[in-house]
């Protein structure tokens, strides 16, 4: 089975005031861990979706593929990530500001749609679901019909899939960070994690 990744990296970070994707956590950029996080080896095909040169630097320097464009709202981003995806079984999209989901979590997300292949798979803690989500091929369509700053759960609602949860194994691998607050309280989360 093929599966794909889209990495949605492309945001303007209005309320952070900086590119939060570069910002420090634990000494590097917010971003890499991210992509340091993700299984390679299980995705047929990596998409980080960009619209900022520096954020393009990183991902060269991660590895990872990368499409750069000018920037634009959140259905822009996944029309044009959904497009590299063509003629896979199902795509994960993967926030580039959700730094703590674990590679398990990522790892059992798609273990859960080999199983079931016609399902949507979400990550959740306690009920409550949340990203990454891991779309089958069939709702392709659907994903390139979004307009505005519309995501993927508008497809959700429209479409009402069958949901598969995958149960995270920690509250703070659902977190993102759209504040310095949130960067502040990723970190203590690191800290604490180290000294276990």
């Amino acid at each position: 089975m093929k599966v794909g990744c889209i990495i949605m990296a492309a945001g303007q970070s209005v309320r952070f005031g900086g590119n939060k994707l570069l910002h420090p956590l634990a000494g590097i950029p917010l971003l890499s861990h991210v992509l340091r996080r993700l299984p390679r080896a299980r995705f047929y095909r990596l998409m980080a979706v960009v619209s900022s040169q520096a954020v393009a630097d990183l991902c060269r320097e991660e590895g990872v593929p990368f499409l750069l464009y000018g920037g634009g709202p959140q259905s822009d981003t996944i029309r044009l990530g959904v497009r590299e995806m063509e003629g896979l079984d199902g795509c994960m999209f993967l926030m580039g500001d959700q730094p703590l989901c674990s590679q398990d979590s990522i790892e059992r997300m798609l273990d859960t749609f080999q199983q079931e292949p016609s399902c949507v798979v979400r990550l959740s803690f306690q009920g409550c679901a949340c990203s990454p989500v891991l779309f089958p091929s069939h709702y392709f369509p659907a994903l390139m019909a979004l307009t505005g700053e519309e995501g993927g759960t508008a497809v959700l609602r429209e479409q009402k899939p069958d949901v598969r949860l995958v149960e995270a194994r920690q509250e703070y691998e659902l977190w993102d960070s759209d504040t310095l607050q949130d960067i502040h309280r990723l970190e203590a989360c690191l800290t604490m994690k180290e000294t276990e």
